[in-house]
């Protein structure tokens, strides 16, 4: 086989409105609330014995208190259930060259480190409809050389049948033949890859733990007691148990053995088993329907997640069921959710590598402003007293009280779901640029004094020091006047309103196809005062669902409206969200010019970080209004374009550049000689910039970009 070895945050946001201080520790009780808020579902069942996740899936969790103080947590997959498949950690692109960075060894880019959470969604997202994934091989080198996200799977894998990792002989390995059954094996020395017809996956473990229910008595890798994960089989093979012990957390959970895993395991009927990687690589991911996101069952100690080399995913056959609710949830436009994609970045120049970033984000998924959820529920609980409402009508009526019940005293606030997304950005950026984190350095942070726009600001900054190895010292700062620094174009428009009603009486005239909406809600066209209004309410109400999902146990406002009224309206809601506030040809001029306040604060942070190698970052949190048209500014093609407003429904959607947290960040790179370049990140993506000339894409000389931003993009 290879050779394997293995401040607290003392913030406070100062309140500048008042001259007061909002002491971090009460905005982290209001985190802590925020994110217990759904605790009362399945998770904590799980506890009190064996729940059903969905059909063929149950998941369950043991606090031991003998021999040692120990938690632990089963998922068990029913095999033979109909339509189930796997997933894997695919090939590395350039598979199979050396790591040149590994100096003292040989090792090959085999696969790409990634979160077990990250495979999840990833896979999702490509239309895989993952429902339980975890780690399974060791790899190195470990710990990854600076900058390398690739690595070297020790023992033989396979995804989808396509060898992603060279046997060694001799090892054990967890296998999927093609046609469906699962076994644990052990390659005999020197055996190849030519049995690889019949396997369809293929997981090298790191020791064998149990044959025909009789434990084995091998010495493992790593002794002692640590965070472990083992994969087992039951019922004759027909049944997959998953098994994540947590470990190095005195008080909460000690670790595990092997003896602890094997008594574990036959409490599950598990007849054999092999130890997979564990330590800080253990983890046990389920897809928690009810609050559309992944959902990691075991805690790792210093909340540290680490990016693992092979993954494995549970599939069940929904045929495109996630394609078909995604491009329906794109049609919320600004209301949409923020996506996550696979990221990869390209290579600096040479001798270059990142010191700064600076970064502007809009609040994450909430509940909506304004009046939408009451005055539909007043509609339609007007007609239902007068005997009005059809009986799809009553079924909407019971929907949309369950939505307004959410809404009640929390008009705008931040749901669950915007809570994880500024998590998982925050956790995302410090795994894409640890160098930036590595050592003890400030953060500075602004916010608007809006909730929910704190609470996101709140969420991401205790996420970046968790998942940082240095304290890192946080300034952050809100109250009014971030309102006109980060929302400019909020007082700007109050200034145009000739002009704006009669663009918006022109989104207005849109088609908006409220007859057939109507005859199916209410037995008579009067039962409702105003069909289109209802409609685009209702839609609106529709359209946010997707960021209450938890909180609502899953109302679905979508399925009352046809295909071709969900596009027409869709369409009408992209141009008013676009011409509103975006570089639109109607306010487009005025929109960029008054973020030019913006530009100059990105200036000035970053010229002092280049003098002074102190900061790390500058964060900043406030509205879409203050986003969508600073893209403008910057020129970055994509978001910052200038459309026809009635063609924003394609050429430029609110859906794809100002979701609910939505971001800009721009990223300083130095040399040795001090030289100093910028790449621009728009929702995490690198960005080509309209206009300058790049010193290789996407980098481009800070010179060049600062330029640009204190002349207001010209």
């Amino acid at each position: 086989m290879k050779s394997w070895k293995r401040k607290n945050m003392e913030s406070s946001w100062a309140e500048a409105t008042e001259g007061g201080l909002w002491k971090y520790g009460n905005m982290l009780l209001c985190v802590l609330i925020s994110i217990v808020a759904c605790a009362d579902d399945w998770r904590d069942d799980m506890w009190k014995g064996p729940v059903v996740l969905r059909d063929g899936v149950t998941a369950r969790a043991y606090a031991l208190e003998s021999p040692r103080n120990m938690k632990a947590y089963v998922v068990s997959v029913d095999l033979t259930t109909p339509g189930i498949g796997f997933a894997a950690t695919e090939r590395a692109k350039n598979w199979g060259v050396r790591l040149e960075k590994v100096k003292d060894r040989t090792c090959l880019a085999e696969t790409r480190l990634e979160t077990t959470a990250d495979f999840m969604m990833r896979r999702r997202r490509e239309g895989a409809n993952v429902e339980v994934a975890f780690n399974t091989t060791p790899w190195e080198p470990f710990p990854a050389p600076k900058g390398e996200n690739r690595a070297d799977p020790i023992g033989w894998c396979v995804a989808a049948g396509e060898e992603v990792s060279r046997p060694e002989g001799g090892e054990w390995v967890f296998a999927v033949r093609r046609d469906g059954r699962a076994g644990i094996s052990q390659l005999q020395p020197g055996e190849s890859a030519a049995g690889l017809g019949d396997m369809a996956f293929v997981a090298a473990a790191y020791d064998i733990l149990m044959t025909n229910g009789v434990a084995i008595g091998v010495a493992p890798v790593r002794p002692g007691l640590h965070p472990r994960t083992a994969l087992g089989l039951a019922d004759g093979g027909r049944r997959l148990v998953v098994l994540a012990v947590d470990g190095r957390q005195p008080g909460y959970s000690d670790g595990a053995d092997f003896a602890d895993l094997c008594e574990i395991l036959k409490r599950e009927g598990v007849t054999d088993a092999v130890n997979m990687d564990g330590g800080g690589s253990t983890a046990l991911v389920v897809w928690n329907r009810k609050t559309g996101a992944p959902w990691t069952l075991n805690r790792h100690a210093r909340n540290k997640v680490r990016a693992t080399a092979f993954n494995l995913g549970i599939v069940f056959a929904e045929p495109g069921a996630d394609g078909e609710r995604l491009a329906l949830e794109r049609t919320a436009s600004v209301y949409h959710s923020y996506e996550f994609e696979d990221l990869e970045d390209t290579p600096p120049p040479q001798g270059f590598s990142p010191f700064y970033i600076g970064h502007f984000g809009r609040h994450g998924s909430r509940r909506l402003t304004g009046s939408y959820v009451p005055d539909t529920l007043r509609r339609l609980e007007d007609a239902g007293k007068a005997g009005k409402l059809t009986d799809e009508g009553e079924e909407l009526l019971a929907e949309v009280k369950k939505l307004e019940t959410v809404h009640a005293g929390m008009t705008g606030q931040l749901s669950e779901r915007g809570a994880q997304e500024h998590r998982m950005l925050a956790r995302r950026m410090a795994a894409r640029f640890p160098e930036i984190f590595k050592q003890s350095r400030r953060v500075r942070c602004q916010s608007t004094p809006v909730p929910r726009v704190l609470m996101s600001a709140a969420n991401f900054t205790m996420s970046l020091q968790e998942a940082t190895a240095a304290k890192l010292d946080f300034d952050c700062l809100t109250g009014g006047s971030y309102v006109n620094r980060l929302s400019p174009a909020d007082g700007v428009n109050k200034g145009i309103p000739r002009e704006r009603k009669k663009f918006f009486d022109r989104c207005a005239q849109c088609k908006i196809c409220s007859d057939g909406v109507v005859a199916r809600i209410f037995k008579s066209p009067d039962a409702v005062d105003d069909a289109r209004r209802f409609a685009r309410d209702l839609f609106v109400c529709a359209s946010i669902c997707q960021c209450v999902r938890s909180e609502t146990g899953g109302v679905d406002l979508y399925r009352f409206f046809t295909k071709e009224e969900i596009a027409a309206i869709s369409r009408c809601l992209e141009m008013e969200m676009y011409g509103g506030m975006a570089n639109s040809p109607e306010f487009g001029d005025v929109h960029v010019a008054c973020t030019q306040s913006i530009a100059d604060d990105f200036v000035k942070c970053a010229d002092g970080a280049i003098s002074d190698d102190r900061t790390a970052a500058d964060l900043r949190f406030g509205h879409d209004s203050g986003i969508w048209p600073f893209a403008g500014l910057v020129g970055l093609e994509g978001p910052g374009d200038r459309v026809a407003s009635n063609d924003a429904w394609r050429d430029c959607p609110g859906w794809k550049w100002m979701s609910m947290a939505s971001n800009i960040q721009m990223v300083l790179y130095r040399n040795d000689k001090g030289d100093v370049l910028a790449k621009v990140l728009y929702n995490e993506r690198e960005m080509h910039i309209r206009g300058l000339e790049p010193v290789s894409w996407p980098y481009y000389r800070w010179s060049d970009l600062r330029d640009r931003l204190l002349k207001g993009g010209k």
